[in-house]
């Protein structure tokens, strides 16, 4: 009160106070002491000195003990925390694009027993918590008596984790009632009966609803809150919120005070991953497997218009919440003859995206960007005509077309159709090297697309002062150049939606707890690529190598769909060097449909199938043609017959 009162009359001339009884006492005291002693006037002054000295800390200790010391107390108090306790915050969401849970954090709980409180009052607390804890949670009673005697001072010992928020509220609601029924109780030795000392310590699990679909593009946290792999690790700090805290302290009155510091949960990912056609893109890799056993399988469906990618696949799938188990890839006995960096190596082989990590040469899959650089610098005429004779001399090779014996005379849309070397041959001759290696830029080609994910290799190729004749010969129909598949997507885009390169992207858009969009992610456009006029002329040459030509195997029914096919050797290691290989090839498509209103590219990679013949076994095409008749109806994609008005 006198607190108060002192603080309101601040400022105003403050009333004379009456001394105390105990001033008054000390005063008669020092006049008595001073009339009293018979010594020189000098050495009765000094005495004087010394004992008013000699009260007044007397007199000072007394007042901190009984009048100040209070305050003094209560100032030091204030500073003091009784409790901290962290606020975790939860991880945001992964979804598809249509909301599909792809990851989500579930709230968990530790059971956490206290024996130092269960053993207070042994005879009261031990049995009835120890039972009651073994019956809901089938816990040996042995087991947890072993605990308690074990660690009797501890506040923390864990016995189960992961319990379910129901499973800690029925155990909460039991033991509740337990205790209020026992408190209530007629006989005095059944009151006795409580259950305490425990606790339920909350966290958050990070868990995937659909296992291993588009494992390798979401990844996984190794813990609550961080990630490397896939989307998990690129978006790690927008997925990850800011823990809170909750703490008391004595106030100035010794009163318990409480402040909040409020967790700020993470950001919600909507991806442009549709779950339903990753599952089914999937499934029918995993059926080409079974049959086939290539070394790597790919597909990648993507939207020419603005870079979304709906499908990112591969044979090399996981489950993501147990990424760390290759029980599924190997047996037991393969396991346990595994050292700690032989399997880390599986697992890496695993968790990476081949679809942006893995590079390999193209083959006839680029001859559609030769042609097309050649028409935009008006090198050759969309009419132009060609003679092939099955080969072209440069410098001291000879270097074959697809057919030894020749196409004959051709024309440039022929070309494409038949995947003619020699006419690439014959009119990158004419571009040159420098505005073939300017082209190569424009396209992307040899250098990163920028996509939203972890991992992404570069692809390779000649530098304008590398590209001597042979390999500029070569480069043209796609052999001693290297790419990766999102790299060839994105280029490929370019080229049949009228020259606009966009940037390939994973992530939709981010939202907060209440399903506010935060952040949309645009599309990004990079750069100019063609005209439009030869964008339309690559696009009708494709329709055309689908329906009468080499990719005649992707022709699909009711899609007008445009492609290229590619095959391209490998490098084999022979006595020391590196050589073409006779057997072992990358097979590959690249397609659009509808060819003449592209909604959809379609890349498929067949990385040396086991098959006695894999130059000639098709078997991107047919995977292409099987995922344009069943993925394309699941994007809202139809085939012309069945086209929803």
């Amino acid at each position: 009160m006198s607190e108060r009162t002192n603080n309101s009359s601040r400022g105003r001339r403050r009333k004379k106070k009456k001394p105390s009884l105990l001033a008054l006492l000390v005063y008669k005291f020092l006049v008595f002491i001073a009339r009293g002693i018979k010594f020189k006037t000098k050495v009765r002054f000094t005495g004087l000195i010394f004992t008013g000295g000699f009260i007044f800390i007397i007199l000072a200790v007394i007042s901190v003990a009984y009048g100040k010391g209070d305050g003094y107390k209560k100032k030091y108090l204030k500073q003091q925390t009784y409790n901290s306790n962290p606020i975790i915050s939860k991880r945001g969401d992964i979804s598809d694009r249509r909301g599909v849970a792809l990851a989500k954090s579930v709230l968990v709980y530790n059971l956490v027993l206290e024996p130092a409180i269960i053993l207070k009052k042994e005879d009261i607390y031990r049995d009835a918590t120890v039972k009651l804890i073994s019956d809901y949670f089938n816990i040996a009673v042995d087991e947890l008596n072993k605990i308690i005697s074990e660690n009797p001072s501890s506040m923390y010992q864990i016995i189960k984790k992961e319990v379910t928020y129901d499973e800690r509220d029925r155990f909460i609601s039991a033991a509740t009632k337990f205790n209020a029924r026992n408190t209530d109780a007629e006989k005095e030795e059944t009151k006795k009966n409580r259950v305490v000392g425990y606790n339920f310590e909350g966290y958050y699990k990070r868990t995937y609803p659909l296992n291993s679909v588009a494992s390798n593009v979401v990844g996984f946290a190794y813990s609550g809150d961080y990630a490397e792999w896939g989307l998990e690790g690129y978006y790690n700090t927008k997925l990850n919120g800011k823990n809170g805290v909750r703490y008391g302290y004595f106030n100035a009155n010794m009163e318990i005070e409480e402040t909040e510091i409020e967790a700020k949960n993470g950001l919600n990912l909507i991806t442009t991953i549709d779950s339903d056609a990753q599952k089914l893109t999937e499934d029918i890799i995993a059926d080409y497997q079974k049959r086939e056993q290539a070394k790597n399988v790919g597909i990648i469906i993507m939207n020419p218009n603005n870079g979304e990618i709906y499908v990112m696949a591969s044979d090399k799938g996981y489950d993501l919440n147990n990424p760390r188990d290759l029980s599924a890839f190997f047996s037991q006995q393969e396991i346990e003859g595994m050292d700690e960096n032989k399997k880390l190596e599986e697992l890496s082989r695993r968790w990476k995206n081949y679809c942006v990590s893995d590079i390999f040469e193209p083959g006839s899959t680029f001859k559609p960007f030769t042609v097309a650089a050649c028409l935009e610098k008006d090198i050759i005429d969309k009419k132009d005509s060609f003679v092939c004779d099955g080969f072209e001399n440069v410098m001291d090779r000879k270097i074959h077309c697809v057919k030894r014996e020749g196409h004959g005379k051709i024309t440039l849309s022929e070309s494409l159709e038949k995947s003619c070397n020699d006419v690439m041959m014959q009119i990158v001759s004419k571009l040159g090297r420098k505005e073939f290696a300017r082209y190569q830029e424009l396209f992307g080609i040899g250098s990163k697309t920028g996509i939203d994910f972890p991992g992404e290799t570069v692809g390779l190729a000649y530098k304008e002062d590398q590209l001597n004749p042979v390999e500029l010969a070569t480069s043209s129909f796609g052999q001693g150049v290297s790419v990766t598949m999102i790299e060839m997507v994105a280029s490929f885009s370019s080229l049949i939606n009228g020259g606009i390169y966009y940037r390939p992207h994973l992530a939709k858009e981010f939202v907060n707890d209440d399903g506010m969009t935060v952040e949309k992610i645009e599309p990004v456009i990079m750069k100019k690529t063609v005209t439009k006029e030869t964008s339309e002329f690559i696009r009708k040459a494709l329709y055309k190598t689908v329906e009468d030509g080499t990719g005649f195997r992707a022709k699909s029914v009711g899609y007008k769909l445009a492609g290229k096919t590619g095959t391209a050797q490998k490098l084999d290691v022979e006595n020391g060097m590196t050589v073409r290989s006779d057997t072992n090839y990358v097979i590959s498509f690249i397609g659009c449909a509808p060819y003449d209103n592209p909604q959809a590219v379609v890349y498929v990679v067949v990385d040396q199938p086991s098959v006695e013949d894999q130059s000639t076994s098709g078997a991107a095409s047919l995977l292409a043609r099987e995922v344009t008749e069943k993925v394309f109806r699941v994007l809202g994609i139809y085939p012309e017959k069945t086209k929803e008005k």
